[in-house]
């Protein structure tokens, strides 16, 4: 594409030529000429001056200096560079229809224009809305409902009674409807408690790879419209999940957990049971939550607590070595 062209795509304000030509999209850091590239971040301006890319997509605020290569001014450099993605590398067109190495209940409802691949199973009375691809080594349960237009990647497993919106996609490797642990103390033994729920997925949620969703003892566990969830996450049963969360990979969430909308839960942070977390609160990565975080609050570091009464506690603790010498020097010198 011409540069005149993207710039009148993505919305954006073009300085310099609208006659170059972009074959490619590359990272600032790699980027060469006939390459376009973006500043998604204020530590990348370092690279502004050094890379050899044909133009650069900025932010509208960004003030350049000495800036000899073509810019593109937009609102959301991010923003416009996944809808330029869009337009360079275009999806390859979907196979419709169904493998002949399947099995597929006779009971099972299936949609207009489904693709299935190789060796999926599918159980007795599901639904299967029109337009879904289900990719090879799916296995989907009895009684589970899946909308329109949502897409299962190779080897996902969706078990019996779950229910999945519309527009879902799910990755590799993650098991949707798996029994939560529960277990109790029978003559000294532990003595498995099955959980008899469901799961919902609403619209528009997305599963990273290899995340595990328990289904609920009773009633349902549930992750509202618009969530996005990344690779490597576990949601333990009868938890609830507002619309547009993100939360981000490694994070564990135990038991009837209650959570907002709009929140952000960063890696690798844990969230204790039968908490419940407020709309638009963030969780920091690697944050332990013990107690409820209220709407909007920022929490970090263990026990999470609000973020600036977790750096100056971070603070004191990394002074304690050289305040440990100071009392073992004081201690001599009294001695």
């Amino acid at each position: 594409m011409k540069l005149g062209e993207i710039a009148k795509f993505i919305d954006g304000k073009l300085n310099g030529s609208s006659e170059l030509e972009i074959k490619s999209i590359a990272r600032i850091e790699e980027a060469n000429t006939e390459d376009i590239t973006w500043l998604s971040h204020p530590k990348y301006e370092k690279w502004i001056e050094k890379n050899q890319a044909s133009c650069i997509i900025v932010p509208h605020k960004l003030k350049i200096k000495n800036c000899k290569t073509t810019t593109i001014e937009v609102d959301n450099p991010s923003t416009a560079i996944a809808k330029l993605l869009k337009e360079f590398y275009p999806e390859e067109s979907k196979t419709i229809g169904i493998s002949n190495k399947t099995h597929i209940n006779a009971s099972a409802k299936i949609g207009k224009k489904v693709s299935i691949g190789e060796f999926v199973s599918i159980g007795a009375n599901t639904v299967i809305g029109d337009e879904v691809i289900i990719g090879q080594g799916v296995h989907i349960g009895k009684k589970t409902k899946i909308g329109g237009k949502t897409r299962l990647y190779p080897n996902v497993t969706i078990l019996d009674n779950i229910i999945i919106g519309q527009n879902v996609v799910i990755f590799s490797g993650a098991v949707i409807g798996s029994d939560g642990f529960a277990y109790t103390q029978v003559n000294g033994k532990h003595s498995k408690i099955h959980h008899y729920g469901g799961v919902i997925l609403e619209d528009n949620v997305e599963i990273g790879a290899c995340s595990t969703i328990d289904r609920s003892l009773v009633g349902n566990t549930i992750i509202k419209k618009g969530t996005k969830i990344d690779n490597l996450v576990h949601i333990a049963h009868n938890v609830e999940i507002g619309e547009n969360c993100i939360i981000v990979a490694q994070v564990g969430i135990a038991g009837s957990v209650k959570i907002g909308n709009n929140v952000i839960i960063a890696g690798q942070a844990g969230i204790n049971d039968h908490i419940v977390i407020g709309d638009n609160a963030v969780i920091a990565g690697q944050a332990g939550v013990t107690k409820d975080v209220p709407s909007g609050l920022i929490v970090s570091g263990y026990p999470a607590r609000p973020r600036n009464e977790s750096n100056r506690a971070y603070s004191s603790l990394m002074k304690l070595p050289d305040l440990f010498k100071r009392v073992r020097k004081l201690e001599k010198e009294k001695d």
